[in-house]
């Protein structure tokens, strides 16, 4: 199978890093314009924080006329501006893959002819320098179609594909509601963790609560809005429990933040005020959080 991933930031890496060791499998990298320099190979640090250098194969034009499947792991700004450079040089049936913080970024698929699948994950990974990323904590991933038809073959393919390269993986019929899930999830820890500049696990103490117990009310209303239906004190455990497996770690909007980088909080509690106000529901607490990590945005 040819695989092209798209993107050099932390998922794109670790996702090229474990694509490319399997043998049954051809893959490039197809690297943002961003990018000054790109050089001819790659670091990678493992969890038992071995560091390894590998031979980066660039994606040309023939890369992608072959590609069976483009896997993009772009910041959710970046999706539609990566599909628009992209979809005149692949093929009808090549699948395309989106693995992305948010929802929203792919409210216009209808149009496209390929089938287009959402991959969610929980693994962490960071970037220490350009092309040299991280593996910092093992995760699960959610795979699922959003768009298209896909073969039962095909999709046994690429699930026993990815699942082999970096487990572990399953294929969800329901992939919205899981997609809802990691939104909520983001909308309370990326926003707040950022703002205060505090790893994920410091949202454990008790000065958090209300803030949090706020969030989580205005997403149950909204997602419920939307026919996804969640439990108050489910969700609020959910929450907990990653932030306590993830209690080290620094979230992707904090990086953002620290780094002069533009956030994805348009998909994220964005994409919450978006939905409320469809309904005309009213989020105060979601609002807030956007208008502030708006203002630090404006601060780059």
């Amino acid at each position: 199978m040819n695989i092209v991933v798209i993107g050099q930031g932390a998922i794109g890496l670790l996702w090229y890093h474990h694509l490319a060791k399997m043998p049954a499998l051809s893959v490039s990298l197809s690297a943002s314009t961003s990018a000054q320099q790109i050089p001819r190979h790659y670091s990678f640090t493992h969890l038992n924080n071995q560091t390894t250098q590998q031979t980066l194969t660039i994606a040309d034009d023939k890369a992608f006329a072959d590609a069976q499947c483009l896997l993009f792991c772009v910041k959710s700004y970046q999706v539609q501006a990566a599909l628009a450079a992209l979809k005149h040089k692949i093929a009808p049936e090549t699948v395309l893959i989106f693995c992305h913080n948010g929802m929203g970024a792919l409210d216009d698929i209808t149009s496209l002819s390929q089938p287009v699948l959402t991959l969610l994950t929980t693994h962490a990974c960071k970037i220490l320098n350009p092309f040299h990323a991280q593996h910092t904590g093992l995760g699960h991933h959610h795979l699922g179609l959003l768009h298209g038809a896909l073969s039962t073959k095909k999709n046994q393919q690429i699930t026993a594909a990815l699942a082999q390269a970096l487990p572990t993986l399953s294929f969800n019929h329901d992939i919205v509601a899981k997609q809802w899930l990691k939104l909520a999830i983001n909308c309370v820890i990326n926003p707040i963790t950022a703002l205060e500049n505090i790893n994920n696990g410091q949202l454990l103490v008790g000065s958090y609560n209300d803030t949090i117990s706020k969030l989580i009310a205005e997403i149950v209303k909204v997602a419920a809005a939307e026919d996804i239906v969640f439990d108050f004190k489910q969700l609020q455990a959910s929450i907990q429990t990653v932030a306590k497996n993830t209690a080290d770690n620094c979230s992707s909007m904090r990086a953002d933040i620290l780094n002069q980088r533009k956030t994805e909080i348009d998909f994220i509690n964005g994409y919450i005020m978006k939905v409320a106000h469809k309904h005309r529901l009213s989020v105060p607490e979601n609002q807030q959080l956007y208008q502030k990590i708006k203002a630090l945005e404006a601060k780059r």
